[in-house]
């Protein structure tokens, strides 16, 4: 191993849990829920992006489960936990919610790290059973 491929190596190795644990005192929000069909939630959903930068998101991911009902988990990080509760908690997304097709009721729970570095025994729910679509 050369002194570059040592320093790169050990770069990335400071450098992943960095990344896990995000900006300081930022959380992470975790809103899992069915929707009667994808595309038109996905629809509402990105209309929403710029409230939701304003409020306080700093990037989000959303991963599928085919249907029906599709299964939609939805990882946001946000500036703070007030932001996050308080964007949650606004009627404005409980009726977007409903505007999008959602059918039952939202499971949210907030977090202090990155779930997408979590363990397979952290995890919410396998990889195999979740599609990722970030948009693009």
């Amino acid at each position: 191993m050369t002194r570059f491929q040592f320093a790169a190596a050990l770069c990335c190795a400071i450098a992943l849990p960095v990344a896990a644990q995000g900006q300081p005192d930022t959380v992470w929000m975790i809103v899992q829920h069915d929707v009667a069909a994808y595309a038109p939630w996905r629809e509402v959903f990105d209309s929403g992006l710029s409230t939701r930068q304003s409020a306080g998101e700093l990037q989000f991911e959303i991963l599928t489960k085919p249907g029906p009902p599709v299964t939609v988990m939805a990882i946001f990080e946000w500036t703070d936990a007030d932001a996050a509760l308080a964007f949650a908690n606004d009627p404005a997304v409980r009726n977007a919610m409903q505007a999008g097709g959602v059918i039952s009721d939202p499971v949210i729970t907030l977090h202090d790290t990155d779930p997408r570095f979590w363990s397979d025994l952290d995890a919410p729910a396998t990889q195999t059973d979740l599609q990722a679509d970030n948009g693009g």
